[in-house]
């Protein structure tokens, strides 16, 4: 698993609802072509400065620089425009003339795009080609797709340019618009603008407007990592926040960091109506208000009463109760895991909205987070105490409680009281065992929807126990040192849920490639392997196990006369993770976990050991390494194990988890040394 762990994919999941922060990416695929704006913009003139500049003054050596970035937002109209001007330096910073403009479908639409290429004597060469819409990235809950082109003629010293309107499909509230009309309950606050200062690139100049609502509501102005030297909006007296900076370093990438969202400085503008309020009571007033929505759906129903008094029937434990429920919403149907099917398809299938409780258990299928609440509603009715909780997605972004913005909160759980125990639960997620949330839903922050309990609350995360990985492998060497044999592996809780929701959408054939594929990066490039079974895709409770029969050829190596044998036949990432000495961001790896190897290696008759690695091990507050090596007759058995209880580091804890790292490194790097017997030296 260490593939996912110390190599998460879930980068270009981070990109947040309003999409001001953009991603250039050189990439192949297939799409449709759509077709481009044809409203002009006016493009700014280019000074012979810029042609005739070399590299950037203030960072010299990168591939490339923005020199001029503006954002206009005009939240009456529900359009953002955005205009982004690129000096290239290098060869290497050729990229950026492919673009992608990412956006939500159906939330956001990409509109009047329009771009050029300026060439070092100041041609321009306008952009007429095709503009592709690809999808970058898919969760359980929603899809982000980019609208990709690629400018034509670009060289070094060539500046290229683009402009776009971002048109927002959001229904801002009534009270934003008119709050005179409205008696206020409390206080309300909604996102006017995101604006993302740091890029991926040294920015010179960026200009940032909001053309914010003149109706008696006011603005609030909250930042994340806004260093003092770039100074603050400013608010017009019409209304209007003005915001010039410059000379914006670069944002640095560095592998198994926090998501970059949490660590390039932005600045979040929000309508405020109401009275002045504390974070703890914004937090609290939306969740009683989410609490009042979800009223229809819990709707007394004899078809509900009558379902969780038949699943209970007859059990006296708590959690036996809860868990009789849970298999229950499990056996649902997800509609949201299912491939996207076609206007005509859906028509045939007659899936209608489900409106309550009722309509999802008696029709059998469930859209996005219903299924939760659908629990939330049986368990109700079997004497609990629950709740529906939002709650933040640590994948994409951490919890910020002084921000005042509910897209933080993009997850949904349930809370269930039972006697003194507070379980945390997700049933909406397939194949989630009880008790186990999905790594990014724990140790996290959420909102309790009710409209009398609303608070804040701290979700637990899991143990380093709740993501095991085994691997025990029986293999046979022969004289040149060819290893064939068997390799068992097993997958628990966490890792178990991981590989199930990859499968869901695969057919068989599909699964098994990729269990193959991944145990082929834990092999030599020249290992064969093949799956012979794997058993139990569609359980939560159990463990995935499969089953591979392996082939590694040349993995002794031959030294005078001696065979050298690795002490580890599994490489996982850690050969590879924090060998740099220094850090700039926090390290962050998706979540705690377990793995340990047993290998039992049967030696060819004719070879003594002469030396096998020492036992070792080292442990430390977040994690521990133990290994060992020890001769049975001709068998040499080897096991190894590593424990990672965190998953978050500071930048002043870095040294210590680096010194841990290069521990395994050395260990792992050890080798048997193995002599051919004097019997067989002679012949």
């Amino acid at each position: 698993m260490a593939q996912k762990k110390f190599n998460p994919s879930r980068n270009i999941v981070w990109i947040w609802f309003r999409l001001a922060s953009l991603s250039f990416i050189s990439a192949a695929f297939l799409a449709v072509p759509q077709a481009v704006g044809q409203t002009a913009v006016q493009w700014q003139p280019v000074g012979k400065e810029d042609l005739e500049l070399k590299d950037n003054p203030l960072a010299p050596g990168e591939p490339a620089m923005i020199l001029y970035r503006e954002v206009q937002t005009d939240s009456p109209k529900g359009y953002e425009a955005h205009y982004t001007r690129i000096k290239i330096f290098k060869e290497s910073g050729k990229k950026y003339g492919t673009v992608e403009i990412p956006y939500v479908e159906k939330e956001i639409e990409v509109e009047q795009i329009q771009a050029r290429t300026i060439a070092p004597d100041g041609k321009p060469t306008e952009f007429i080609g095709a503009v592709y819409d690809k999808v970058i990235a898919k969760t359980r809950r929603f899809t982000v797709t980019a609208k990709s082109f690629t400018l034509p003629n670009v060289e070094v010293g060539s500046i290229i340019e683009y402009a776009y309107n971002l048109h927002i499909h959001q229904s801002v509230p009534d009270v934003f618009k008119n709050p005179f009309k409205y008696r206020i309950d409390g206080a309300y606050a909604w996102p006017a603008s995101e604006w993302s200062v740091q890029q991926d690139l040294f920015a010179r100049r960026m200009h940032f407007v909001l053309h914010a609502y003149s109706n008696g509501t006011r603005l609030e102005i909250q930042s994340v990592g806004l260093t003092a030297n770039l100074g603050k909006p400013q608010t017009q007296q019409d209304g209007t926040v003005l915001w010039d900076i410059e000379n914006v370093p670069a944002f640095h990438h560095e592998d198994h960091a926090p998501p970059e969202e949490m660590l390039k400085s932005r600045v979040e503008v929000f309508y405020v109506v109401g009275p002045m309020m504390s974070n703890e009571s914004y937090w609290t007033t939306y969740g009683r208000r989410e609490g009042q929505g979800y009223q229809k759906f819990f709707s007394k129903s004899k078809i509900v009463q009558e379902e969780a008094a038949r699943l209970v029937a007859g059990i006296d434990s708590s959690e036996a109760k809860l868990r009789k429920l849970y298999d229950r919403v499990q056996q649902l149907r997800f509609i949201g895991l299912e491939r996207a099917r076609t206007e005509k398809e859906r028509e045939m299938e007659n899936l209608k909205p489900n409106k309550t409780a009722e309509d999802v258990l008696t029709r059998g299928y469930a859209f996005s987070n219903e299924a939760d609440l659908v629990f939330v509603a049986l368990a109700r009715e079997a004497g609990f105490t629950a709740y529906p909780v939002k709650a933040a997605n640590r994948d994409r972004r951490f919890f910020l409680e002084n921000i005042f913005n509910y897209r933080q909160l993009t997850a949904m759980l349930v809370e269930v009281q039972a006697g003194t125990k507070t379980y945390y639960l997700d049933p909406a997620t397939k194949h989630c065992p009880f008790g186990l949330l999905p790594w990014e839903e724990g140790d996290t922050m959420g909102v309790r929807l009710d409209e009398l309990n609303s608070r804040l609350i701290a979700i637990p995360g899991a143990k380093s126990a709740d993501a095991v990985l085994e691997r025990h492998s029986t293999l046979k060497m022969d004289n040149d040192g060819n290893l064939q044999g068997k390799l068992d592996v097993t997958f628990r809780g966490q890792e178990a849920l991981s590989r199930r929701l990859v499968a869901v959408p695969k057919d068989e054939a599909g699964r098994r490639k990729e269990l193959e594929d991944e145990v082929k990066k834990w092999l030599p490039q020249n290992a064969v392997i093949k799956l012979s079974t794997v058993s139990d895709w569609e359980g939560s409770e159990t463990p995935l196990q499969a089953a591979f029969d392996i082939e590694v050829p040349n993995f002794a190596s031959q030294a005078g006369g001696r065979m050298l044998v690795p002490a580890i036949l599994f490489h996982t990432g850690w050969e590879k993770s924090f060998t740099s000495s220094k850090r700039e961001h926090p390290i962050y790896l998706d979540y705690g976990y377990q793995e340990s190897d047993e290998v039992t290696l049967e030696l060819p008759g004719n070879v003594t050991v002469e030396r096998a690695p020492a036992p070792q091990g080292l442990k430390e507050k977040f994690g521990s390494y133990q290994f060992s090596a020890e001769l049975q007759g001709s068998n040499l058995k080897m096991k190894r194990q590593v424990v990672l209880d965190g998953y978050y580091f500071t930048v002043p804890q870095y040294p210590r988890l680096h010194d841990f790292y290069d521990f395994v490194r050395a260990n792992d790097d050890e080798l048997t040394v193995l002599r051919a017997s004097s019997a067989s030296a002679a012949r």
